[in-house]
């Protein structure tokens, strides 16, 4: 996997002051579940969310998807299909999201720093993530 270099913690905060992050979400299902980690840090920090991550320069979404599968939770996945995109604006940060569906092929999960827990879930948990309630509707119409 080829590593990207990334930018110093002041610098990536400075440049969400002025610029929204291009980002990628990963909804891996299991059947008619999807998995959710448990966020430790900032923004929605205890909400569970679709794991993910910004996109770095030269990196192709795909690959962006599968690298955050593989480092947030130690998983290869094959990707299924391309959700669409979604826009978080929110006071803190503005994310443009690029979402994708995703199956694993092989990996313990694990998480990483970023989540406490991982759990496959019907429905989704009150405590979610509010806009990614969005996407978990708009996959499972997408299924249909």
């Amino acid at each position: 996997m080829q590593k990207f270099k990334r930018a110093p913690k002041n610098l990536f905060d400075k440049f969400g002051k002025y610029f929204p992050y291009s980002t990628v979400d990963v909804m891996i299902r299991n059947g008619q579940s999807f998995l959710l980690a448990k966020r430790t840090i900032p923004p929605y920090k205890n909400k569970w969310n679709f794991p993910g991550g910004v996109i770095f320069k030269t990196e192709k979404l795909y690959d962006a998807a599968k690298r955050i599968a593989k480092e947030e939770l130690n998983l290869d996945v094959k990707i299924e299909a391309f959700l669409g995109v979604y826009e978080n604006p929110i006071p803190t940060r503005h994310d443009i999201s690029h979402v994708f569906i995703a199956s694993i092929l092989r990996g313990t999960m694990k998480g990483d720093f970023q989540s406490s827990n991982l759990q496959f879930f019907k429905k989704p948990p009150k405590d979610m993530v509010p806009f990614q309630r969005k996407l978990l509707r708009d996959a499972r119409q997408f299924l249909i």
